[in-house]
């Protein structure tokens, strides 16, 4: 009897087990889904590096200082703009006056002449102010157009809360970016072949120069990116951190697993542990916790849109899409809460035409950033040889009612000529008005001075002859 019970207890718990598992599944809950980290640093954000999606987020777009991540824009410039076979000769400016000795360094000199990729790994893996100093003045001439430069770059990737004052990162007021335009600003700079060389570099070695006599090596301060360091990270590519006391610890990493591309930024974390560790855990988190999903060619079938302009179809736009679009999903988010939504109007202007699809979760939770992102859609366009009236038939069968009266081309011309005419004439008697009254008020004041003068004249003929008739009554007397 104890036996029977034991079983049917037994029996009981499997099927509950079964039950509560299969309501899990059912509901897109994952048993073995990894928890949102504890994450230090007080901005972050986590990127797909292949479609610019953010993941996760914190103050994302908050303005923070960068530190030395922004040596991440300065090696792009160079890797872009500059020949690794150039001898740059350093300033006294470049190596003395700008570069604080107790900041990081390469002690280049005033006069040293250092090849440009030397300094490009210089000022990457040693974080070497006086190395950034050199690659600024020998591409735009000065530390400030080279960092304006930087600013114009920034801002042509998409990074519109960024201002560089230096190529460094050294603090300055307006020196500032925020996580998401670092994300960006990665972003760009890894698709550059030369600068994800240097990115995932460990050691390299400045060759000897005219001042340096021997090979001077240098390290990445990325623990992530050696191998025999047990903060090592399994598939990372390269990264970048940085340090002032105004911007705390700072950090950049990129990482790919499974087909999946990651960009990590954190900005002002309390230690370089902290900054490692959180770089490390928002990487985990992303590639432990979404999947791969797309939105299919089938589930979008072509569509044709009027371009119109004067009230006329110019040309037709078919917009379509001739590839899947892949995103990021959290696994315990169902795919029916992503909503696509289709940004095609019903007729577009000739001078902006851009189709595209928003892509949102409808009930993310705290588990992913809701906004997937707008992906841009193909478009053909089919110029008219003759413009075409939008309501052609309205046009053809609304004819003139007999009462209306309708005033004839040449007629509307005439009148407007008659009316510039009336205006001129309008003006020039104005003009003749004004010009008269003047002349009036001059008359009239000559004449107010003739009198006076008149007046003043008499005056003193009178006074003459009363003085004259005195001095002879005087005479008489006498």
């Amino acid at each position: 009897m104890n036996i029977k019970k034991f079983a049917v207890c037994a029996v009981s718990v499997v099927l509950t087990i079964s039950v509560i598992c299969g309501l899990m599944l059912g509901c897109g809950v994952s048993a073995f889904a990894t928890a949102f980290p504890t994450i230090n640093s007080d901005s972050y954000v986590l990127m797909d590096a292949e479609t610019g999606q953010v993941l996760v987020e914190k103050g994302m777009n908050q303005r923070m200082y960068p530190a030395s991540i922004t040596k991440i824009m300065t090696i792009l410039l160079a890797c872009e703009e500059a020949n690794p076979d150039t001898v740059v000769t350093m300033s006294e400016y470049a190596t003395v006056t700008t570069v604080p000795r107790d900041s990081s360094h390469i002690a280049l000199t005033t006069g040293q002449e250092v090849r440009m990729e030397d300094l490009i790994y210089g000022a990457f893996l040693a974080s070497a102010n006086d190395a950034c100093n050199g690659i600024a003045e020998s591409i735009s001439g000065s530390i400030d157009s080279f960092a304006q430069k930087m600013t114009d770059r920034a801002k042509k990737i998409g990074a519109e809360n960024t201002n560089f004052s230096n190529s460094n990162g050294l603090f300055a007021e307006d020196h500032y970016t925020t996580a998401y335009d670092m994300a960006l600003i990665t972003r760009e700079a890894i698709k550059n072949t030369y600068f994800t060389k240097v990115f995932g570099t460990v050691r390299y070695e400045i060759a000897p120069d005219n001042i340096r006599k021997v090979v001077f090596p240098v390290a990445t301060g990325l623990e992530m990116l050696k191998p025999n360091n047990p903060l090592y990270y399994e598939g990372i590519i390269g990264g970048k951190t940085g340090y002032i006391p105004d911007a705390g610890y700072t950090g950049v990493a990129v990482a790919e697993r499974n087909g999946i591309k990651l960009i990590a930024v954190t900005l002002k974390a309390d230690s370089a542990n902290d900054r490692f560790s959180d770089l490390a855990a928002l990487l985990d988190y992303g590639f432990d916790n979404f999947s791969k999903k797309t939105v299919s060619t089938s589930m979008f079938e072509p569509r044709t849109v009027n371009v119109v302009e004067n009230d006329s179809i110019v040309a037709t736009v078919t917009v379509y899409t001739n590839s899947d679009i892949y995103y990021l999903l959290h696994n315990d988010i169902a795919e029916s809460s992503v909503n696509v939504t289709a940004n095609i109007p019903e007729a577009y202007s000739q001078f902006n035409i851009q189709p595209s699809l928003t892509l949102t979760v409808t009930d993310s939770s705290s588990l992913m950033y809701s906004n997937i992102g707008d992906v841009a859609l193909k478009f053909t366009t089919q110029q008219h040889d003759v413009p075409t009236p939008l309501n052609p038939d309205s046009q053809a069968s609304a004819k003139p009612s007999e009462n209306t009266f309708r005033i004839p081309v040449f007629v509307k011309v005439i009148l407007i000529i008659l009316a510039v005419i009336l205006i001129f004439i309008g003006i020039i008697i104005i003009m003749f008005l004004v010009s008269n009254a003047k002349r009036k008020r001059r008359d009239r004041m000559r004449r107010l001075r003739r009198q006076a003068m008149y007046e003043e004249s008499r005056s003193d003929m009178i006074l003459r002859e009363e003085h004259k008739k005195t001095v002879n009554n005087s005479a008489k007397k006498r």
